[in-house]
């Protein structure tokens, strides 16, 4: 009986306290809420990167008066795996030159109200598309002397894209000297050689920095002055050998952008370094890891590379001469050095072109072959190029895949010599413009039939950052003609003075 009376007592003592007039002094002040507009989140958006530019400007509504202490962040979040995030502002409108790698994006928008750290958002969805996938990558010069770097790309549709090194966290490189994309390996980079070092760029943004030097390619960092990549040739996915700052490096096992070491352009037995020609000759066609060069001091054929036990895998040997060959020419030719060109002629034929004290030019036919297992390196013939004119001023050089056609170019005319037939034509004088490059095509377009060449120009009425063009020609393969045709909408101008180009495939 009395736990009930207990029970009515606290039940009645609780209707009071509900009852009870609270005169207390309460304050209330209506909320100001935020919300986001569709405007700008109510359509998907499909962009490419290094080409568009991505605007939106949000509506935001106050439920009182507008707020000033708000904070904005716009974020990309990649739908794709890792769900990798990408900042991309804190203004309230969005102006984005779009720079992501390929994917589909969910676009965050999100406001903060920092009095009440209370948190809005909408979102959208955006596909990128890539335009550096595949295409033309040129290394050029502007009008400051420094390195510039655009591309021809081929990814969505054939356009030009301008200066991909502004935005590269690369410093300002004077000097361009070579481009060279390793196509072997997806993770590998894109090297831009300049008389103030080598940088690799990552080949789906063209991002590097300082931490991208060649010079963290060597085991001593300080081995070298300068690491200007000037020469490289590679067989196959991992065989590689490279000109840097004049000397020889060579590695059979050079995979990815792996460790360089020791200068090979030395024999066995002694370390004192000769003097290189500039140029590295190879087949692009078969599976011989040997590669020639010449040796300035002793003026006479070398090479290094080769599979088998004994080969000169880290330094160079000598070739020798033999009873069968030895009226063809000799190894030791005792001539200057000018050039190597590495072809698609027959099995992979390699030249050099050679000059002596009288001024008489003479080029050396040679293949580096494979067979049953072997390498060996076979001469060919020796032939004059007393009959081709302006040789001796000809700066750039290249050979036909299927004539045997010498391709060089001089100030503004451009060659083509017979060497069998020893007949001169010249195929074009670009008159007030400049050759800077003739770049013959041995690894991109090598179906049957396929002869290509390409030559960059310079208008000094121009700018040197517009003032470029680079024009694709075609070696037609008639038996009694020298023709050469400009490949039909393969012309691009607008380009900067150019040096060297390269092709990435991927």
């Amino acid at each position: 009986m009395k736990k009930k009376l207990s029970l009515l007592v606290l039940l009645a003592i609780a209707l009071c306290m509900g009852c009870y007039d609270d005169k207390g002094n309460y304050d209330y002040h209506e909320f100001n809420e935020i919300s986001i507009g569709d405007r700008g989140f109510d359509t998907a958006y499909i962009l490419t990167s290094f080409v568009d530019t991505l605007r939106i400007s949000p509506e935001i509504n106050f439920k009182l008066a507008e707020n000033t202490h708000l904070k904005f962040e716009w974020v990309a979040r990649s739908n794709g795996v890792g769900s990798e995030e990408y900042p991309l502002g804190n203004e309230r409108d969005l102006v984005f030159p779009v720079s992501l790698p390929t994917e589909t994006y969910t676009l965050y928008f999100k406001v903060t109200d920092t009095l009440n750290t209370m948190e809005y958002s909408n979102v959208t969805v955006m596909q990128v598309q890539d335009l550096l996938t595949s295409g033309w990558i040129i290394l050029g010069e502007n009008s400051n002397g420094e390195a510039q770097l655009d591309m021809i790309t081929y990814s969505v549709d054939t356009m030009v894209l301008k200066d991909m090194l502004h935005d590269s966290g690369l410093p300002a490189l004077r000097g361009p000297v070579k481009v060279w994309v390793v196509d072997n390996y997806r993770d590998n980079m894109i090297h831009i050689s300049t008389e103030d070092g080598t940088y690799r760029l990552d080949r789906d943004n063209f991002k590097g920095g300082d931490h991208t030097h060649l010079k963290y390619n060597f085991y001593d960092p300080e081995s070298l002055d300068h690491f200007v990549l000037q020469e490289v040739a590679q067989m196959r996915s991992y065989n590689r050998a490279a000109i840097i700052d004049n000397k020889l490096f060579h590695n059979g096992f050079l995979i990815s952008s792996s460790v360089f070491q020791n200068p090979a352009n030395h024999y066995q037995g002694t370390y004192d370094l000769f003097s290189i020609g500039d140029k590295i000759a190879y087949n692009p066609k078969a599976m011989a890891y040997y590669y020639m060069l010449y040796n300035n001091d002793a003026k006479r054929f070398v090479y290094t590379g080769g599979r088998a036990y004994g080969s000169p895998v880290g330094y160079c040997d000598t070739l020798k001469d033999t009873r069968s060959d030895v009226e063809i020419f000799s190894w030791k030719t005792g001539l200057d050095y000018v050039t190597s060109i590495s072809s698609r002629l027959l099995d992979g034929y390699s030249f050099t072109v050679l000059t002596d004290s009288k001024g008489s030019y003479y080029l050396y036919c040679y293949a580096l072959k494979y067979q049953w297992g072997w390498e060996s390196i076979e001469k060919k013939k020796k032939y004059s190029l007393d009959k081709a004119t302006d040789i001796d001023k000809a700066k750039f050089f290249g050979v036909s895949a299927q004539r045997t056609y010498l391709i060089y170019a001089t100030g503004s005319k451009l060659y083509a010599y017979d060497y069998v037939a020893e007949k001169v034509q010249l195929l074009r004088d670009f008159g007030g413009q400049e050759i800077t490059l003739l770049h013959y095509d041995i690894l991109i377009d090598v179906g049957a039939g396929d002869d290509f060449f390409y030559v960059g120009t310079y208008d000094p009425s121009l700018s040197k950052e517009t003032g470029g063009t680079l024009t694709m020609y075609k070696v037609m393969n008639d038996p009694n003609n020298i023709i050469v045709e400009e490949v039909p909408g393969f012309s691009w101008s607008g380009l900067c003075k150019i040096k060297s180009i390269d092709f990435k495939r991927y």
